[in-house]
């Protein structure tokens, strides 16, 4: 099967993390970095030595092809001599930031409020996020409960980013027509 299309990219700012857990009981301190992947991607963040508050502010750029996958977020602690130890995990949908760069934007104030996603059972989110249009640039600021662990967020800033020559309504087209043959197939399977 043809690999997917880049339908945009999706920057994402690591601003901070937030009362994480101390992994290293020997020292009492974390060395904390944020590995981000989003289907065969993976990147991460510096590590910021001895820091159960980091301040990253590193950004990564994520190459989307499918906006319904979700992007993992994992903190671990940097260990010298053994496997770093994973200090939480979260997840964040693209679907939402995706949605508004798909919208006629260009007449809209600056500073204007397009979505806003609520914390609820089924997102890691510690608080509202909000979907805004800023500076000519569709934006999302998020902060993650991680989870598995007895404490710490992390602060994130999305900005969508459009790759020149690509139709989002072409791609969605596209999209639904790959959904209805990988159905179509998975059906005939079944038979």
């Amino acid at each position: 099967m043809a690999s997917e299309p880049v339908i945009g990219k999706l920057s994402v700012r690591i601003v901070r993390g937030h009362n994480l857990v101390i992994a290293d009981s020997l020292t009492h301190t974390s060395d904390p970095y944020v590995v981000l992947c989003y289907g065969s991607q993976k990147v991460k963040t510096s590590v910021q030595k001895k820091n159960a508050n980091p301040l990253w502010n590193d950004v990564l750029v994520l190459p989307v092809t499918n906006p319904t996958k979700p992007v993992k977020l994992e903190v671990f602690d940097e260990d010298k001599f053994t496997a770093d130890d994973s200090m939480g995990v979260a997840e964040f949908n693209v679907t939402d930031i995706y949605d508004a760069a798909r919208l006629d934007l260009k007449h809209a104030s600056d500073g204007t409020r397009i979505k806003t996603i609520y914390p609820v059972g089924t997102n890691y989110l510690g608080s509202e996020s909000h979907v805004s249009w800023k500076n000519g640039k569709v934006v999302q600021d998020l902060i993650l409960k991680l989870k598995n662990v007895d404490s710490g967020s992390v602060v994130l800033q999305l900005e969508w980013v459009h790759v020149p020559g690509v139709t989002l309504t072409v791609v969605v087209k596209f999209m639904l027509e790959v959904e209805q043959i990988r159905d179509t197939v998975c059906a005939y399977t079944e038979v």
